[in-house]
């Protein structure tokens, strides 16, 4: 076999384990999505509340079926974005303590980074696990590690409320 041959060959093995890996990965989440960060109604939260350290904080309300946001300023809210916040509450979790089990200045929880507030449910985020990359989320009376994919969401300014507007 040509030296060429060969490392083709080599490269599409590693390739097809990589994506074995992927599957296998997502297979795993797919499996855990049924314990779910909260029990919440989704269709039923009227208030959402967003907050994190360094940003303005953000108020939506649900009025005649639709999200407006209400603080900074009046404004209609991006449906497509509140969905995904919304969302936040259902995230599979991978791992849950009880309070006690974990000192929360050590995982970013004291105090938090950010917070999102549903309906008076209130979910405090902290820092992401070194490993793999999952958020420490207090709620209630546990701590838990969810797959970090919303943070934009949570730490990014609401587009239109950037300095100069």
């Amino acid at each position: 076999m040509k030296r060429r041959t060969r490392t083709l060959v080599l490269l599409a093995a590693t390739a097809a384990l990589l994506g074995a890996a992927v599957f296998a990965q997502l297979r795993h989440e797919r499996a855990q999505a049924h314990d779910p960060l909260t029990d919440l109604d989704l269709a039923a939260v009227r208030t959402l509340i967003v907050d994190c350290q360094g940003c303005t904080p953000r108020r939506y309300e649900k009025v005649d079926g639709c999200w407006r946001m209400t603080a900074p300023r009046e404004q209609p809210a991006d449906a497509a974005r509140i969905d995904r916040m919304l969302a936040i509450a259902h995230a599979p979790v991978r791992f849950r303590h009880a309070r006690g089990e974990i000192d929360p200045a050590k995982v970013g929880l004291a105090p938090p980074q950010a917070t999102l507030q549903l309906d008076g449910t209130t979910l405090a985020f902290g820092a992401t696990d070194a490993i793999h990359g999952d958020r420490y989320v207090a709620v209630g009376t546990t701590i838990a590690l969810v797959p970090d994919r919303f943070s934009a969401l949570l730490f990014a300014e609401e587009p239109g409320l950037g300095i100069g507007d």
